[in-house]
């Protein structure tokens, strides 16, 4: 490899790290948003039963989770 097209590679790998970084930022601020409603929703409605987590915010979480995680792995893959 000639030392220009180490260069570019460089630069390149530098802004998908950016890019990676800010793509895990915005998927942080959303599930902080997303707990804020879920919070807000559960002291509008409190669960019947006491303490625990409800099958709703479980599966929010994991939903939220796995919809973040599928977009950054196509949005690397070109998708």
């Amino acid at each position: 490899m000639r030392n220009d097209e180490i260069v570019e590679k460089i630069i390149e790998t530098n802004r998908d790290v950016k890019w990676i970084r800010t793509e895990i930022a915005g998927i942080k601020e959303n599930e902080k948003e997303l707990e804020r409603r879920i919070t807000a929703i559960g002291m509008q409605n409190p669960p019947l039963r006491a303490g625990g987590v409800s099958e709703r915010q479980v599966s929010a979480g994991i939903g939220a989770g796995a919809g973040s995680i599928a977009a950054v792995i196509l949005r690397l893959f070109g998708g």
